[in-house]
Parts: structure tokens; sequence; C-alpha cells
């Protein structure tokens, strides 16, 4: 005996990937506004220093 599985969606029910996706969007939205922290600010501006008074180095 086989049992088949309905894939039917009740009317006004809602997908379970449009909750999993809203609920994706909801964090992905939380990330972007956090600033970013000045330490780490700090850390870019420092390896961009370090990378502007590198000297250049020969490739054979």
């Amino acid at each position: 005996m086989t049992t088949v599985q309905s894939h039917e969606v009740r009317p006004g029910a809602v997908q379970p990937n449009a909750s999993i996706s809203r609920k994706l969007r909801e964090f992905y939205d939380a990330v972007q506004e956090e600033g970013i922290p000045d330490r780490f600010l700090d850390l870019l501006e420092r390896l961009e220093q370090a990378e502007k008074n590198a000297k250049p180095v020969k490739v054979k």
C-alpha cells in the first residue's frame, strides 16, 4: 500500500517557504541596519595605510 502526500494548500494558509523567506528577510534587514563597529573601521584604516606603505614585491 502506498501513501500519497497531498500538496494542496488550504485557502488562507501560508506556505512554509513563504514563512522562511519572510523570517530570513527580517533577519537580513536587521543585520543591514547594524552599524559598523569603530574597532573594525580602525582596523580597515590601518590595513589600508599598511598597504600604501608596503614596498612593491617583484614577481618572477
